[in-house]
């Protein structure tokens, strides 16, 4: 009886052990699907969901990048059939209003609220290139699409 019980309490240990592993990866797994994918973030790269546009008046996007002397590019984010809605961010989506979002070497850096926006350095790696893509986003960050393409523009820096 003595040794059933030894063999029991050292099986016991080591099932434990494998359980305690198991959720250890379990809870590993879950806190890498939180940062990756799943979640729409990727280490870099932060994605959302895409909203279809229904309407016959499709937003565009389009850019200018001017080199800033001081530091960095002014950018300036000309639209059409967009309306620039800072003030209803995170809100229920409305077609064709919502702001922007721009990323630099496939990591977001920021919200652009308006057609203006200006780009520090410090997101460039130096000596480039660097990759730059604005995406359309609605008020909920949705990406605004069209026949499941995102409505964005990409440019190298």
């Amino acid at each position: 009886m003595k040794k059933f019980t030894l063999i029991a309490f050292i099986f016991g240990i080591a099932l434990g052990y494998l359980i305690f592993i198991g959720l250890d990866e379990l809870s590993t797994q879950k806190a890498l699907k939180q940062q990756t994918g799943e979640h729409g973030h990727t280490g870099t790269e932060h994605m959302h969901e895409r909203r279809e546009v229904t309407s016959l008046t499709i937003p565009t996007l389009d850019l200018n990048v001017y080199p800033d002397t001081k530091s960095g590019y002014n950018i300036h984010l000309i639209t059409d059939n967009f309306t620039w809605t800072p003030e209803r961010v995170n809100t229920d989506p409305i077609e064709n209003e919502g702001h922007a979002h721009i990323y630099i070497n496939d990591e977001k850096v920021a919200r652009i609220y308006g057609p203006w926006f200006h780009l520090d350095d410090h997101h460039l790696v130096p000596g480039g290139p660097n990759s730059m893509r604005i995406t359309l986003n609605g008020n909920d960050h949705a990406e605004w699409s069209v026949e499941g393409n995102t409505i964005e523009v990409i440019s190298e820096l």
